[in-house]
C-alpha cells in the first residue's frame, strides 16, 4: 500500500512535466510560425490547444497576434486584453498593449484604441514606435472625419521634359507595302518639348453610416507644352461613387463622364460605368477586381470622319498587393476590348489590347518612399489599316517609371519622377520610345 501511494505522485509529477513540455512545444512552433510571417498556421495551431493554454500569458499574446493578422479582431482582443493585464514580463506587456491597441482600431473600438495609444506613447517607446502610434492615431483622426460629410481640394502640378510629346515616330521617311517611301511632315514626327502638368481636385464625401458613404469628385487637368500648343491638352472629369463594405470587403460602383479639348478646340468625350471589389485577406495581403464600361466619342465639328473613331470600350482589371514591412508589392493584369460603333470604315479602330503592371514602393521613412513600376502591354487591332500599309496594327509596349515621394509636411507631398516607354509596331509609323521626367508638389487643403 506504501509503494502505491509513493508511486501515484511520481506518475502525477510525470504526467504534469509531459504536459507542460507539450504546451511548451505549441508556444515555441506558434513563434516560429508568426516569425515566418505564418500567421494562419500560427491561428490553427492555437486553435488546436485553446482550452489547455488559454490564459498563459505568452500563449495569449501570440495567439491573439496570430488572430489579429489572420482578420479575426474580436478574438485577439479577448486574448490580448488577457496578456496585457497578467503578463510579469514588462517587455511582453507592453508588446500586448501596443497589439491590443490596433486590435481596438481594426474592431472600430477608437477611443479604447486611442487612449491605449497614448498610455503607450508615454512610456517613451523607440523611435519606430512612435512612428507607427503617430501614424495610427492620424488614422483614428481620419476615421472619425470620415463619418461626417467631408470636402477637400488638392492641388497638383509638376514641370518637366517630354522627349517624345505626340507619341510619333523618329523616322523621316515610312516605308510602305503599296506606294514604297513616303516622306512625313514634320508635325508628324516626334516632338520634344517642355511642359507644365496641373491638376486641380474637388472632392466630397457624405458617409450613410461606417460602411456605406457617397463620394463625387470634379477633376481638371492642364497640359501645357510650353513650344507646340497643338497637343495641349485640358481634361475635364467627374464621377459619383456609391461606397459599401466591411473592414475586409469594400465595393464601389461609379458614374464616370470625362471632355477633353485638344488644343483648346473639343476632342473627345467619353461616358462610363465602373464596379470594383477590394478584399483584405490579413497578413498583408490585398486583392481588388474591377469592370469598366464606357463610351468614347471624338467631336466631328471639325471632320464628319472622326466619328469613325468612336468606340465601346470594356476593361476589366485584377491585382494583388502584398505589404511586408517596408515594402508594398503590387500586382495587376487587365484586359479591354474597343468596339467601334462603325464597323464599315472605323473597323481598324476597333482593338484588344492585354497587359501587366508591377510597382514597388518602399518606405524609407515617414517622409521618403521612393518607387519603381514596370508594365507591358500587348495591342491588336480588328483590321487591315486602310491607308497604304493593308495590314491589321500590332503593338508591344514596354515602360519603365522610377519617382520618390517626399511628404514635406502633412497635406504636402514633393514629387519627382522619370520615365521610358517603348513601342514597337509592325507598322513603321507607330514605332516610337518616350523619355520624360518631371518633378513638382501636391498640396491638399
Amino acid at each position: 500500500m506504501k509503494k502505491l501511494c509513493f508511486i501515484f505522485p511520481l506518475l502525477l509529477g510525470v504526467q504534469s512535466n509531459l504536459f507542460a513540455q507539450n504546451n511548451e512545444s505549441v508556444v515555441a512552433e506558434m513563434d516560429r510560425l508568426i516569425s515566418a510571417g505564418q500567421y494562419q498556421q500560427a491561428y490553427n495551431e492555437a486553435q488546436s490547444s485553446l482550452v489547455e493554454l488559454e490564459g498563459e500569458p505568452r500563449f495569449d499574446f501570440l495567439y491573439g497576434l496570430a488572430a489579429l493578422e489572420s482578420g479575426e479582431p474580436n478574438e485577439a482582443v479577448f486574448a490580448l486584453e488577457r496578456a496585457a493585464a497578467v503578463s510579469n514580463d514588462p517587455v511582453m506587456r507592453g508588446r500586448a498593449r501596443l497589439e491590443l491597441a490596433r486590435a481596438y482600431f481594426v474592431t472600430n473600438n477608437l477611443t479604447a484604441a486611442e487612449n491605449l495609444f497614448n498610455t503607450v506613447l508615454a512610456s517613451n517607446p523607440p523611435a519606430n514606435v512612435q512612428q507607427n502610434i503617430e501614424a495610427f492615431l492620424q488614422l483614428i483622426e481620419a476615421r472619425r472625419n470620415a463619418q461626417q460629410p467631408s470636402f477637400n481640394i488638392t492641388i497638383a502640378s509638376v514641370l518637366g521634359s517630354d522627349g517624345n510629346i505626340n507619341s510619333a515616330t523618329s523616322d523621316g521617311l515610312i516605308d510602305t507595302p503599296l506606294v514604297g517611301e513616303i516622306e512625313l511632315n514634320p508635325d508628324g514626327q516626334q516632338i520634344e518639348d517642355e511642359f507644365s502638368n496641373t491638376t486641380l481636385t474637388l472632392g466630397y464625401v457624405y458617409p450613410f453610416n461606417r460602411n456605406q458613404s457617397l463620394t463625387a469628385n470634379l477633376n481638371y487637368v492642364h497640359l501645357d507644352n510650353f513650344d507646340t500648343d497643338q497637343f495641349d491638352i485640358d481634361n475635364l472629369r467627374g464621377n459619383l461613387t456609391y461606397n459599401w463594405g466591411n473592414d475586409r470587403d469594400r465595393f464601389r460602383h461609379g458614374l464616370t463622364a470625362s471632355s477633353v479639348t485638344l488644343d483648346g478646340n473639343s476632342f473627345q468625350e467619353t461616358l462610363g460605368l465602373n464596379s470594383s471589389w477590394q478584399r483584405d485577406w490579413g497578413g498583408g495581403w490585398y486583392n481588388s477586381l474591377s469592370a469598366s464600361y464606357s463610351q468614347i466619342r471624338y467631336d466631328t465639328s471639325a471632320s464628319a470622319s472622326n466619328a469613325l473613331r468612336d468606340v465601346d470600350q470594356v476593361l476589366l482589371t485584377a491585382g494583388l498587393t502584398r505589404i511586408s514591412g517596408a515594402f508594398t508589392h503590387t500586382a495587376n493584369i487587365y484586359r479591354g476590348d474597343e468596339d467601334p460603333e462603325f464597323e464599315s470604315g472605323g473597323s481598324h479602330n476597333g482593338r484588344t489590347y492585354t497587359g501587366a503592371a508591377y510597382s514597388l514602393l518602399y518606405r524609407l521613412n515617414a517622409q521618403h518612399t521612393p518607387y519603381i513600376r514596370a508594365s507591358i502591354q500587348d495591342v491588336e487591332h480588328d483590321d487591315n489599316h486602310p491607308v497604304f500599309f493593308n495590314t491589321t496594327r500590332q503593338d508591344d509596349t514596354q515602360s519603365l517609371t522610377t519617382g520618390w515621394f517626399w511628404q514635406l509636411q502633412r497635406n504636402l507631398l514633393i514629387t519627382a519622377e522619370a520615365s521610358y516607354t517603348d513601342n514597337s509596331s509592325n507598322i513603321q509609323l507607330f514605332d516610337y520610345s518616350r523619355f520624360k521626367y518631371q518633378a513638382g508638389f501636391r498640396l491638399q487643403f
